[in-house]
């Protein structure tokens, strides 16, 4: 039952299907997601998780963001999804491994603990793009 809670946030995801992704989510989740980038940070509840990061994958990336599921290793505490992390948007690449540490309570998702290959480049990728040069020129 723990793999497939994970398989369907992945099918959600893939197909950004964010009520499928609700059903994954105890009502007082936490998805902690390391680095300094707009989608960062410590999401607590599913409406923090939805509008916070979720719903933020497809116009950070021009929808190019894909979380393909690799592989599920299940342990007596943990479940830990490994995916390959991808998307090309604006001049930026993202093409990274992850570990998803995943704490399920009866059949739900009650915590998730990102860890990447490449932090650095998974927070540039979700860097918002500046707009300095554009300032700088406009005050010119």
């Amino acid at each position: 039952m723990d793999i497939e809670v994970v398989q369907r946030l992945y099918d959600a995801v893939a197909e950004r299907d964010l009520p499928a992704a609700a059903g994954c989510f105890a009502a007082d989740a936490v998805w902690h997601l390391p680095g300094d980038s707009p989608i960062s940070g410590d999401h607590v509840g599913w409406s923090a998780i939805r509008d916070q990061f979720l719903s933020r994958l497809g116009p950070l990336s021009g929808g190019s963001f894909r979380a393909e599921l690799l592989d599920v290793a299940v342990g007596e505490r943990y479940v830990v999804a490994v995916q390959h992390a991808s998307g090309d948007h604006q001049g930026r690449r993202l093409d990274i491994t992850g570990c998803q540490l995943i704490t399920i309570v009866d059949g739900l998702i009650s915590e998730v603990r990102g860890h990447y290959s490449d932090q650095a480049a998974l927070d540039a990728f979700w860097a918002e793009p500046t707009t300095a040069w554009c300032d700088h020129n406009l005050s010119s």
